[in-house]
């Protein structure tokens, strides 16, 4: 667009702004009359829809008589475009008011993808309202937000079947609920906003709004204490749009808003903003109350039937009446039948096509019929869950050595449009409750696959990579429907099937030593039924690896000591092994002779690890972990636990006693628990795992010894340092060195120590530092100087470390500081005699890192300054290197000296110059 026509255009909006608040806020060019309404939409879903298409519906309430003929209204479609359309129809609204007309305007517009929001600006409200200031003057401003998105196929906005205009009567609980439904099955939320007045246009002509001047909620209105039984204030549920004011306390005419949002699939698609008012009467009357089941959920295809009954606490007849989709006249799927003046039936016969995963909800209304007076309602809503029925699986059927084969009855509805396969190894104590859709996680099942829902077969080999074998696997399956209402079956029965095979049942350690050690292996024997599917003669073939890999990258090399003889031949201990420092991994293969005449056909193979283990004393604390890679099941579960036992000796007569047991992982485990460990005793332990195939031929638990390990507290030693004689006489002699002692308590083994390692820190939050090590060479003290150092201060520790390579716990800190003695003289002769000639310390520099010298005369003019000289070395000169006359000075130092923290001084006197 031209640039010209661009500033046209914006200008034509301003004066079109300025125009219509002219007209909006002045209440002598219009009659003051709207009291409510909403804007509908619906996405095109004619026979030949054009994309992008909406329809809208403006309903709006008006007072009656009527003070002004709305015969026409604006929609701006908030596109920078806008529709006036004729009124299509307009009808007094049965409230018992006989006070309010019902306007109704439609309008068509197609949009480009994209949010959009529909606005009327409506002049004006009617006088009165209590709770908006001036309300004779407030313009009436209604929205509706659509989304426009292919992918969201069809969209139709909340539809509410309860007006918008209510009674209520002071002191007495209010409920109104608007009944609404999502024709599209789409999730609803309900909250309060406050009601709003045309503010301006934006620059593109859509206009904006703002909060009804002087608002104020209703629960500013309430009228002494709640009703008990019913909430207190004002609130309104976000999910069945139930609103109550508990109690309303003031007579008149209030207005407020809320907002129905639509979502689909977690995103916010949709707004529906509802502007009502309620009229507060003074009047004796109490209002009928209902009872409504609860909340409920049913399979499609069975019949919900189920009463709700009515009482008036004034024993008034009463009207008693419900609105839902699925009830007249949206639909003839329900019916509410009376049965008396105060009972009905709701009766409901479901089908597949009900499904969805949003609940239904249906409001039931009563009011009163006094002989005289206001007519007072009870609206309550009871909401419904219709989920499919679950599937039936007929057969789990091993289809081959390593996938198995599930089929399943055709599904009872022809609407649903996936079914979702769920696997789990082992039986599962999983029962859905009543209508509990879908298989939770906490089932323990993984989801494997899924199919269209008219597909009733399905093979699982893990994606392609087989299933392992000797394990029971376990099944289960749900359908799921249809966007946009989607929902979910109930979980299918469970169906278990087995794939059998040899497998490797136990590879325990039974000796640990680094050349005679010894492993028990042993193995599954095939079952009759499945040597009969190959031809004699058989053979095992045993194989072993180091290390714990089962993969292909692993050395099997044939167990010499094995010798097949029958197929009886199940169990082997392999002998004069390293268990001691080794972990190994066996293979058993499975032959048979097929057409050759000899077994040489591999039928299966199976393999497992030895479990390894590995710990420390940690101080008082023994700390253990182990690992294994095995075709069992190691891993625990709440609904299976299974326990690994730790077995220990502290007396080195491998007198072994449980210690503890844990819980495991699929392919490791840990411990860490303070004992407490002595120090210098030996302790030596090892791990029974227990696992499980879940499968009913083969032995269940599996249990496993790791290798023996033996650990030993180290002894912690006692460190000592040569402290220094901090007095009068202690002359510092650098370079600076600090002498360190240590030795084994009385009464600890020091034979597992290898080594001693020193650590030194030069100040107190500095970190230790290895500065040496020191061989264990079975002294009773040892000794070790740290030379090259900047001055005596510091601390020490040492550890000891076992030959291993397991450091143990550090000793006792100790700390050596410096002797700081600063003495400066009061006269100084620099003649360059070599006596006298400077003004430094006694000590000089030492210990000193850093010292600021500032010199005055008497009349506290400063003549010298430097912080150059750690020992100030102060000729008697002034900053330029002249020679200060004979006389006395008065001197400042401020002195940053060497230490374990910081230690900084300000020493002040007088010092004479005599040349």
């Amino acid at each position: 667009m031209p640039l010209v026509l661009q500033k046209v255009r914006a200008l034509l909006f301003v004066l079109c702004g300025l125009i219509l608040s002219i007209v909006f806020f002045s209440k002598e060019a219009q009659a003051t009359h709207l009291r409510a309404g909403n804007i509908y939409a619906v996405a095109d879903t004619t026979a030949n829809p054009v994309p992008g298409r909406f329809f809208f519906t403006l309903i709006t309430f008006s007072v009656f008589p009527k003070p002004f003929e709305d015969v026409e209204a604006t929609l701006y479609f908030g596109d920078c475009t806008s529709q006036k359309s004729p009124r299509e129809s307009e009808t007094l609204l049965n409230n018992g008011q006989n006070n309010t007309l019902v306007n109704v305007y439609r309008f068509e517009h197609i949009y480009g993808p994209g949010t959009y929001t529909a606005t009327f600006v409506g002049e004006n409200r009617n006088g009165g309202i209590v709770n908006i200031s001036s309300s004779v003057t407030q313009t009436f401003f209604l929205q509706t937000t659509v989304t426009v998105d292919p992918l969201l196929l069809r969209n139709r906005s909340p539809r509410m079947q309860y007006p918008p205009v209510d009674v209520a009567v002071r002191g007495q609980v209010f409920v109104h609920n608007p009944a609404a439904f999502d024709p599209d099955g789409d999730s609803l939320a309900f909250k309060l906003l406050e009601p709003r007045i045309f503010d301006r246009f934006d620059a593109c002509g859509n206009p904006l709004g703002k909060v009804a001047p002087g608002y104020q909620g209703l629960e500013n209105y309430l009228s002494g204490q709640p009703i008990s039984g019913r909430p207190a204030g004002l609130t309104l549920d976000v999910r069945s749009g139930q609103l109550t004011w508990n109690n309303p306390g003031r007579l008149g005419e209030f207005n407020i808003a809320f907002v129905v949002e639509e979502w689909r699939g977690g995103r916010l698609i949709g707004r529906v903003i509802r502007d009502m008012q309620i009229f507060v009467r003074e009047d004796p009357n109490r209002p009928p109350v209902i009872t409504v089941p609860r909340d409920t959920c049913v399979v499609a295809g069975t019949l919900l039937r189920d009463t709700i009954t009515v009482t008036d606490p004034d024993r008034h007849p009463v009207i008693f009446t419900a609105l839902g989709s699925m009830l007249p006249p949206n639909s003839n799927r329900a019916s509410f039948v009376l049965r008396n003046d105060t009972t009905g039936i709701f009766s409901w016969q479901t089908t597949c096509q009900d499904v969805r995963l949003e609940p239904y909800q249906v409001v039931f209304r009563a009011e009163d019929q006094p002989p005289t007076g206001i007519k007072l309602v009870d609206l309550q809503p009871w909401r419904i869950t219709v989920v499919g029925p679950p599937p039936v699986l007929l057969t789990a059927v091993p289809q081959s050595s390593s996938s198995i084969r599930l089929n399943w009855e055709n599904y009872t509805c022809p609407n649903a449009t996936r079914m979702y396969i769920y696997r789990k190894i082992g039986p599962s104590d999983f029962v859905p409750e009543a209508c509990e859709t879908g298989i939770p996680a906490s089932a323990g099942y993984v989801l494997v696959g899924q199919v269209s829902a008219g597909v009733t077969t399905f093979l699982d080999n893990n994606n392609g990579r087989g299933l392992e074998r000797n394990r029971t696997y376990c099944y289960r399956i749900y359908a799921e429907f249809p966007q946009p209402g989607g929902g979910k079956s109930i979980a299918s029965n469970e169906l278990c099937a087995t794939l059998e095979s040899i497998s490797i049942t136990k590879v325990s350690v039974t000796e640990t030593n680094a050349a005679t050690g010894k492993i028990r292996v042993e193995w599954s024997k095939p079952r009759t039924a499945v040597l009969a599917e190959y031809t004699a003669p058989f053979l095992y073939r045993l194989l072993r690896a180091e290390g714990q890999n089962r993969g292909a990258g692993a050395n099997f090399v044939p167990v010499t000591g094995y010798n097949f003889r029958s197929l009886n031949d199940t169990v082997f201990t392999d002998n004069n092994l390293n268990t001691q420092d080794t972990s190994f991994t066996y293979r058993v293969e499975f032959y048979h002779s097929g057409t050759t005449g000899s077994p040489t056909v591999l039928v299966d193979s199976s393999s497992a690890s030895s479990v390894r283990l590995n710990g420390r004393a940690n101080g008082p604390t023994m700390e253990l972990n182990w690992t294994y890679n095995v075709p069992w099941n190691n891993a625990s579960t709440t609904a299976d636990p299974r326990y690994h036992i730790i077995w220990v000796d502290s007396t080195e007569g491998r007198n072994f006693v449980k210690l503890d047991s844990v819980l495991a992982t699929a392919t490791s485990g840990t411990f860490s628990r303070r004992i407490p460990l002595t120090a210098g005793k030996q302790y030596c332990v090892y791990v029974q795992t227990e696992g499980t195939f879940d499968n009913p031929f083969l032995p269940d638990p599996i249990l496993n010894n790791s290798q023996e390990l033996c650990l030993t507290r180290l002894c912690v030693p006692v460190l000592e340092i040569d402290r220094l004689p901090c007095d009068d006489t202690f002359v510092p002699n650098p370079p600076f060195f600090n002498r360190l002692r240590w030795s084994i308590p009385p009464g600890c083994d020091p034979s597992a120590i290898d080594f001693y390692t020193l650590y030194y820190r030069e100040t107190d939050d500095g970190a230790f530092v290895k500065i040496g090590t020191v061989d264990n060479t079975g002294l009773a003290t040892y000794e070790f100087i740290h030379q090259g150092l900047a001055s005596y201060a510091g601390c020490y520790l040492v550890t000891a470390t076992d030959f291993a390579g397991m450091e143990g716990e550090q000793s006792n800190i100790v700390c050596n500081e410096n002797c700081i003695v600063f003495s400066l003289p009061n006269i100084i002769t620099p003649n360059s005699d070599g006596k006298n000639d400077v003004f430094t310390p006694k000590q000089g520099a030492t210990f000193i890192k850093r010292a600021t010298l500032r010199v005055f005369n008497r009349w506290g003019n400063k003549v010298y300054e430097s912080s150059n000289e750690p020992g100030l070395n102060w000729a008697g000169v002034d900053n330029n290197g002249k020679a200060l006359s004979e006389a006395t000075y008065f001197y400042q130092v401020e002195v940053e000296f060497y230490g374990r923290t910081p230690d900084i001084r300000t020493f002040k006197g007088w010092v004479e110059i005599v040349r």
